[in-house]
């Protein structure tokens, strides 16, 4: 007697998992499950995979009768950072722990056709697929299944317990329809009604929800960066371009897109337009109010009432650190302002300077000067004494906490504000790092990867595996320009989840 069998197509004796999702589409628990015991087996036994190949959609055949087998294939950058778990440096791939992690996210990419934990939660109706996903792809190793034995023991129960409800289950369902039956007239009201409350309720509970789930997670320790009542932005978004493009509030995140200024919950991610054809360059919020920065002039908008009024008649770069608003008039003198609270004068503070990645600290001024072969400078302007900080050439910094943290080719430097203690807190090429209470995130490698590093260095974290040109963290969410979507903006929560476009209007 032949084998039964579960896969059929045309042409082909095998195909690999990817083939087989993107062709067909998400498989069901009774299909998967097979395919995970069988690769339990084999990683177990004589085939099992040397130390530099990674399990993942494409290493993983299937034939027509649901054998598996499993390719030599040199893990990509991309297939690191979802296929191998977060605390590992990415040398060793062969131990237990790696591997379960591995087919938990093989399990989530066969079940919703997604790499992306949070879609298990929105997709799977399965309670105990989830389960199962959930304990062999957790964050934290400790909370994983303890080896591929374990792993192979939790899915054949799991085939003999589908086996057995089967029949219960019909069972269920029919009586279930004829309940539904019986009482859908009376629960009509009830219905209607329930909608009005979820409208109402749905934000707040959502937000309680996210953040409660999001700090017991086991080993998640990637924070949101809080909101600096004293300064318009962080200081890390003000090498991008023209300036800061997102900014936010304890409950919303304002951004910039096409010229348009949109309004995003910061807890449901829900997205409406604030204001169309703005002209604004930069934006930063600041104590109730969006100051949108144009070529020409420094407009205040009211997000609540949309009410717009002019802040200050000149244009340029806008810089808001501790309670005090500069402009760098970079289209005419070049010089540096201080702006007074009602806008209507300036007072020059500085000579004519490029002022690259403008940070302020008690009043001095720390930036990169490209007359000074990039490096690194602070002013005093109280005594108009200037000094170099760092001779070597950067692209851009920021300041936090009395820390300068820099790229450069050969790592993330942390140093003093006068350039003592350096530090290398990596061994990759890193870019725009951008540090806060919540920690530090940078573009490192050539991979151009966004990374996520805990203040003390000891934990870290990839946010996006794709290539990434800039950047910019706005509380919750990072909105990041990627390079395999043509340079569009994307936004990404800063654990990684909900990742997208900016948003589709």
């Amino acid at each position: 007697m032949g084998k039964k069998k579960r896969f059929r197509w045309k042409d082909k004796t095998e195909r690999s998992i990817a083939e087989l999702i993107t062709e067909d589409g998400p498989l069901r628990a009774e299909a998967i499950y097979p395919i995970i015991r069988r690769l339990c087996q084999r990683l177990t036994g004589p085939e099992e995979l040397s130390g530099r190949q990674l399990i993942c959609p494409a290493s993983v055949l299937v034939d027509q009768y649901g054998e598996v087998r499993l390719i030599a294939r040199e893990a990509t950058p991309a297939e690191l950072a979802v296929y191998l778990p977060p605390e590992q440096n990415r040398a060793e791939l062969n131990g237990q722990s790696e591997k379960v992690y591995a087919l938990g996210m093989l399990m989530l990419y066969m079940a919703t056709g997604q790499e992306k934990k949070g879609e298990a939660e929105i997709s799977l109706s399965d309670a105990r697929l989830l389960s199962l996903i959930r304990r062999a792809a957790a964050f934290d190793p400790m909370e994983r299944f303890e080896d591929l034995a374990s792993l192979h023991n939790a899915v054949r129960r799991e085939m003999r317990l589908g086996r057995r409800a089967a029949p219960v289950l019909l069972i269920l369902l029919t009586a279930a329809a004829l309940a539904a039956l019986i009482f859908a007239a009376w629960r009509t009201g009830g219905v209607n009604g329930a909608k009005a409350g979820d409208a109402a309720g749905y934000r707040p509970g959502y937000a309680e929800g996210y953040d409660r789930g999001f700090s017991a997670a086991p080993g998640m320790v990637v924070n949101a960066a809080s909101v600096d009542s004293h300064s318009g932005s962080l200081s890390g978004n003000y090498a991008v371009g023209e300036g800061p493009t997102a900014a936010y509030s304890e409950k919303d995140v304002f951004f910039l897109l096409n010229g348009d200024i949109l309004r995003m919950d910061a807890a449901t991610g829900r997205t409406a337009l604030l204001k169309k054809g703005s002209g604004a360059v930069s934006l930063q919020y600041y104590q109730g109010a969006l100051y949108c920065c144009t070529p020409e002039k420094i407009l205040r908008l009211d997000p609540e009432t949309k009410k717009e009024e002019i802040f200050c008649e000149r244009g340029g770069r806008l810089f808001i650190f501790e309670d005090v608003f500069y402009l760098w008039d970079s289209a005419d003198t070049r010089y540096l302002y201080r702006i007074e609270k009602d806008g209507k004068s300036l007072t020059q503070i500085s000579g004519a300077a490029e002022y690259r990645s403008l940070n302020v600290v008690e009043d001095k001024l720390y930036f990169i000067d490209p007359d000074k072969g990039g490096g690194i400078c602070c002013i005093d302007p109280r005594g108009d004494e200037t000094s170099l900080i760092s001779s070597n050439p950067y692209e851009s910094f920021c300041i936090y906490a009395g820390k300068l943290y820099a790229g450069t080719d050969y790592g993330l430097l942390r140093m003093d504000l006068n350039g003592g203690s350096p530090e290398i807190l990596t061994g990759l090429p890193a870019s725009s790092p951008n540090a806060s209470d919540g920690g530090i995130f940078y573009i490192a490698g050539s991979g151009r990867t966004l990374e996520w590093m805990s203040l003390d260095g000891r934990t870290r974290f990839t946010v996006v595996s794709t290539p990434t040109s800039s950047f910019q963290v706005a509380g919750k969410w990072i909105f990041y320009q990627n390079e395999d979507d043509g340079g569009r903006l994307w936004k990404v929560r800063v654990s990684g989840a909900d990742k997208g476009r900016a948003a589709e209007y």
